[in-house]
């Protein structure tokens, strides 16, 4: 286990983008027209079915596209939902993630059902709206379909109907000084040369043959995407690749009924062949090839590193497998094939799910390798102690300097058409951290927080809580090994408890002084409680407000934390 301390991340050359998909309402438009029971879920299909995978009746109909499971913020469709497009922006940034690559590789142009023009409109324009209020989003790039004469036409679209827009200029991820776009660039007009930097889209997994083409997937030992000056400008990273000896399926299956594609753990130093896509033997969690790739990555240490992918999620049942994949013997199998997108083994997504094995894994790897290819170290402050008194005048906190800032505006707040039959409503939002501070003297630790608005009564139900991480070494729960304000809260004193190990607790201290005066609440805890007696303190912090604790995974989605999802500020 593993406490995450947040950390911004200062400008840098080196840049991570993620491919991102903004297709699933779209997509799956037409499984939900002829299928009530859309949107189906591949991999809990087949563990709620062992015979699944020799029967063509269990799941839904072929063509119409399927989940390979449940995304954390469920069935979303981006038309409809700011909500998740600000937490994935959220999320995003706080990785380290400088830009995102949509994926139109399969919009050949003329603004077709493809397009999602809705989709990319309502994500510029919340980007533009969270950037007005100070937070932070990631650039955004497009990567059209690698054919010429098609990806041509997709750009021209894309530049009519969003590149030519002033408001959205500062939006793009820029590349050589000129937005970049992802198009073969033998027949683009002059105009849009001009305009953009081009880069071609590279459709292989083997390493790359030309100059200025840019593969968002390959196999391990990548190698760098190059330009006549620049040998190593990109390398893609992959969580997983649907390739054995040639392009595949993901579900693909060799004679004996073996599922054969790289999963995610897959690795060179050995893999796994089951018959169970579902098998929990496959340990996915583990993230084998997205480690053994990053770390190939790292070592080639390029200008980009380009990860797929972030919330792929959906591919269609085929009946029929293509020639050009190359699959088991049964080019029928009952259950169909699926390209992209299968089961938890055989699927590509960083964004956190519901699925047991997986949960946020994936999305914890990526902000450790991030910051081992940026770099970035964590920092230890010289803080000179100060006595503040808790009385309700927050005078005495100005003195103090080392400050910890929040996003606004991001407490959860959702109504929401989702897939299908799927609403998702959202009110636990209510206290929208700011600004914190931490203070110390010989005797006590202070804390501060200040919120957007004025803080809501003590009474209310899981109310302004502060997690406190001091050792793995005590017992603990999730690593924190103090809560405040968790029960026993009363006017101007509440309580400290300590964990027990897991989510029990025990009251230590029923004494704690706290104030509160409009947006702003300050209290102090004595060190020897705590047990960070020592000279040098070290320890880790998190406020939070309305959230339930019977699922880490809510501090993703409920209420508002400080700092965001699983991070922790360091004191």
């Amino acid at each position: 286990m593993k406490m995450y301390e947040y950390q911004s991340f200062q400008e840098s050359d080196k840049k991570v983008l993620m491919f991102y998909h903004l297709w699933h309402g779209c997509f799956t438009e037409s499984a939900v027209n002829i299928d009530i029971h859309a949107p189906r879920n591949i991999t809990r299909t087949i563990k709620e079915n062992r015979d699944a995978l020799n029967n063509e009746d269990i799941l839904g109909p072929y063509i119409s596209y399927h989940y390979w499971g449940e995304p954390l913020f469920g069935y979303y469709d981006l038309a409809k939902d700011e909500y998740v497009i600000r937490k994935h922006a959220q999320m995003l940034t706080d990785g380290g993630v400088d830009g995102i690559v949509i994926d139109y590789s399969n919009y050949m142009g003329g603004r077709g059902k493809a397009y999602t023009k809705n989709e990319l409109t309502n994500l510029l324009e919340t980007y533009l709206k969270m950037r007005e209020e100070g937070n932070r989003t990631p650039d955004v790039a497009i990567m059209c379909t690698w054919s010429a004469e098609e990806g041509a036409r997709a750009a021209n679209d894309f530049y009519e109907d969003f590149y030519s827009k002033d408001k959205y200029y500062d939006i793009w991820f820029k590349w050589e000084g000129k937005p970049l776009i992802l198009v073969h660039p033998q027949k683009i007009s002059y105009e849009l040369k001009d305009f953009f930097t081009t880069r071609r889209p590279y459709p292989f997994l083997t390493p790359v043959d030309e100059e200025n083409a840019w593969p968002w997937l390959s196999l391990y030992p990548q190698k760098c995407g190059y330009t006549k000056d620049n040998p190593k400008e990109v390398v893609s990273v992959g969580i997983a690749q649907n390739w054995s000896d040639s392009l595949d399926f993901f579900s693909a299956r060799d004679e004996k009924g073996h599922f054969i594609t790289r999963g995610r753990s897959w690795s060179s130093k050995g893999h796994k062949l089951l018959k169970d896509p579902t098998s929990s033997l496959y340990e996915s969690h583990k993230g084998a090839n997205f480690n053994e790739c990053f770390e190939r990555a790292i070592e080639l240490d390029p200008n980009v590193i380009f990860v797929t992918g972030f919330n792929e999620w959906i591919a269609a049942r085929f009946k029929n497998v293509p020639s050009w994949a190359r699959m088991s013997k049964d080019t029928t199998p009952p259950f169909g094939a699926f390209c992209d997108a299968f089961t938890t083994e055989f699927s590509r997504d960083i964004e956190p799910t519901r699925e047991e094995e997986l949960k946020d894994s994936f999305y914890l790897m990526l902000v450790e390798n991030v910051r081992r290819y940026k770099r970035v170290e964590s920092k230890t402050d010289i803080i000179v102690p100060i006595r503040i008194e808790i009385d309700g005048n927050f005078e005495d906190w100005d003195g103090v300097e080392n400050e910890y800032h929040d996003d606004v505006n991001d407490i959860a707040n959702r109504h929401a058409q989702g897939i299908g039959r799927h609403v998702y409503v959202n009110t636990t939002g209510r206290n929208d951290f700011k600004l914190m501070k931490v203070a110390y003297d010989n005797d006590y630790i202070f804390f501060f927080c200040e919120t957007v608005s004025d803080i809501t009564p003590y009474t209310d139900e899981n109310w302004m809580n502060l997690l406190l991480h001091v050792s793995f070494d005590r017992p603990h729960w999730e690593g924190y090994n103090f809560i405040v304000n968790r029960t026993g809260v009363r006017n101007n004193h509440t309580t400290l408890e300590k964990s027990l190990g897991g989510f029990n607790w025990e009251v230590v201290d029923d004494k704690i002084p706290y104030r509160v005066k409009g947006n702003k609440l300050e209290l102090a805890i004595k060190r020897n409680v705590l047990g960070v007696c020592d000279k040098d303190i070290d320890f880790m912090f998190k406020w939070c407000d309305n959230i339930k604790y019977e699922d880490i995974l809510n501090f993703y989605t409920d209420g508002d934390t400080a700092p965001n999802g699983r991070f922790n500020y360091r004191f």
